[in-house]
């Protein structure tokens, strides 16, 4: 009852104190307000006077302020701050010589307003009130004496009920407490509390009773869940092992008796890296590191040890789990004794297979050695006769110049001509077999300086004729600089043959770029174009598809474009259409992963 008494008086006080406070400081606003308007009031009326130096009517404005009791003093000053009339409600009040800045201001026991008199921005003077503050002291005192008789009174209704309500309140809780302390001590959680007297206490008895209920089925619920959690456990085909953080045993499942022989009371308390997985320290310590928080560790193999003492090979995960402040580790054990054998077994047909693999590799690394010497040695050898050929026809013509009929000569110079036509395929098979066994040299390729070099040689061969030369923006690749010179010399070389027939070349340079570590690069003309049913013969040897009375050529460049690029594990393709110009695409590596690939160059260049 004290502390009821005590509590009732600490907020009686509070309220009071609170609204104690809150009336000053109403009132003192409410005053200061007052005062203002009360200004502005007696400003307005006696700017008037002021302005015909109206003495008498300023003095009668001031007379009319005796009508409120707290104004003490009213003074107009004139523009020269010198007293032009005054009020005083009594001679106690001396008007200040001066009225000082404009300002609105509690000073000490009275209320000061001073704001100037102005006509059209024009001052006339200024005004002075000064309000006592004596009635107002008086109406608080009023309430200070009101808010204490009101905490008096309070106290004592307080007591009274008190006295009257404890009997009627402190028995039904103390049997609800006895009731929850039993449930509390004995987990009994079918006890009930009695019914209480009085509506409001059969409510809350009710209430707490069907409080036990839901304790009640939700203990149900847990001790079903937990069977369940258990039979799951049991029927995992790992072992599951529960440690706390010291890594002694707190619980495992059925497969964990099955793997390593203890029971489940045996393997309680005991070490796990003494029990069953030896693991070395360096390997467990992160599993039992308390501030590793709630994670999950990559399996680790290591040797397990059955009850016996005998070894065998298991596959580790731990999980360490904090609830609350408890930290506990959860480790999934598999026995990889048959992976391990199976492991084995492929490695053994893995290493089989490499040697076969090797074996079949030199084979035809030999093979492929021999053949390409084989070819280069039959095209040195074909040369020299074909020499023989071409000089021979050549002696003939001269020796019988004039002497010889038109058919004649024009046999001598089909002869002359695929003599030279042959020599020249006899050159590109060459020079293609040498693109197949020269070592490649990787180093960074500026692709821009490259096209620049060989679209000048291209034009200055061909001074007669009008390029539109457009070059985008391209990438610096990874390769062997003399080999892409040549694929690009022998793609735009083909550009401008196949736009020979054309008033005005256009051939674009460009590259799609992306972030797979590659660049597809494409030169595209406007030249004759070709079939796209006979696209997959455009990169083959010694395919063309435009008769040599058309176009001159071998069918070898494109060839020697592919092996180049398949060789720096790039990929090669064609697309056009007859009449309408062709696209060759190639792909080519960017910087290789872990160096910086620069961005781009602005260039661009139409010619």
């Amino acid at each position: 009852m004290a502390m009821l008494l005590a509590t009732g008086g600490c907020v009686a006080v509070l309220t009071c104190g609170a609204y104690y406070v809150y009336e000053v400081l109403t009132v003192r606003e409410a005053a200061r307000h007052e005062l203002i308007v009360l200004g502005d009031i007696v400003a307005g009326n006696s700017t008037a006077a002021l302005a015909f130096d109206a003495g008498d009517d300023a003095r009668l404005i001031l007379s009319h302020l005796r009508a409120n009791p707290d104004l003490a003093l009213a003074v107009l000053y004139d523009d020269h701050d010198k007293v032009f009339a005054a009020y005083r409600r009594d001679k106690a009040f001396v008007p200040p010589a001066a009225p000082g800045p404009p300002r609105v201001a509690y000073e000490g026991e009275r209320l000061v307003l001073v704001r100037p008199v102005a006509q059209s921005d024009k001052r006339l003077g200024t005004l002075y009130l000064e309000s006592s503050l004596e009635l107002l002291y008086e109406r608080i005192r009023l309430y200070a004496l009101t808010a204490l008789a009101i905490v008096g009174l309070s106290l004592l209704i307080a007591y009274l009920l008190a006295r009257r309500l404890q009997r009627q309140v402190s028995e039904p809780i103390l049997a609800l407490a006895g009731t929850a302390r039993a449930v509390s001590d004995r987990h009994d959680y079918a006890a009930r509390a009695a019914p209480a007297e009085g509506a409001e206490f059969a409510l809350l008895t009710e209430a707490f009773n069907h409080m036990l209920g839901q304790i009640e089925a939700q203990d149900r619920t847990l001790r079903d869940r937990e069977s369940l959690l258990r039979a799951v456990l049991d029927s995992s085909l790992n072992a599951i092992v529960v440690t706390n953080a010291a890594g002694a045993i707190v619980d495992w499942n059925a497969r964990a008796e099955k793997m390593f022989g203890w029971t489940k009371d045996e393997a309680l308390g005991r070490k796990l890296v003494d029990t069953t997985v030896p693991l070395a320290a360096e390997q467990f310590s992160p599993f039992t590191d308390a501030t590793s928080g709630s994670r999950a560790a990559w399996p680790v193999e290591s040797l397990a040890m059955r009850r016996g003492g005998a070894r065998f090979p298991v596959e580790i995960a731990v999980r360490s789990l904090r609830v609350g402040n408890e930290l506990t580790f959860c480790s999934f054990i598999s026995d990889i004794t048959d992976r391990r054998r199976a492991q084995e077994q492929l490695a053994q047909l893995n290493r089989e297979l490499e040697q076969r693999v090797f074996e079949r590799t030199t084979e035809l690394a030999a093979a492929n050695k021999e053949l390409e010497a084989f070819s280069y040695s039959v095209s040195h050898d074909l040369r020299a006769p074909l020499r023989h050929i071409e000089g021979f026809a050549s002696l003939l013509r001269e020796h019988a110049s004039g002497k010889l009929d038109p058919t004649a000569e024009d046999f001598l110079r089909r002869i002359g001509a695929s003599a030279k036509r042959m020599s020249k395929l006899i050159e590109d098979l060459l020079v293609f077999s040498r693109h197949g066994r020269v070592e490649l040299r990787h180093e960074r390729v500026e692709l821009p300086e490259l096209i620049d070099e060989i679209r000048a040689r291209l034009t200055s061969a061909e001074p007669r004729r009008s390029f539109r030369w457009t070059v985008q923006p391209l990438p610096t690749v990874w390769g062997d600089a003399s080999l892409l010179h040549q694929v690009f010399f022998n793609l735009l070389d083909n550009a401008v043959k196949y736009t020979r027939r054309r008033e005005h070349a256009e051939i674009e340079i460009g590259t799609t770029a992306d972030d797979s570590g590659e660049a597809t690069l494409f030169v595209r003309d406007n030249g004759a174009g070709f079939d796209p049913r006979f696209q997959d013969r455009l990169f083959g040897v010694f395919q063309r598809l435009h008769s040599a009375d058309e176009f001159e050529g071998t069918g070898v460049g494109l060839a020697i474009v592919r092996r180049i690029v398949q060789r720096h594990g790039g990929r090669t393709w064609a697309e056009g259409k007859p009449g309408a110009g062709a696209t060759s695409f190639l792909t080519l590596p960017l910087v290789p992963p872990g160096t910086a690939i620069p961005s781009f160059r602005p260039y661009q260049q139409h010619v």
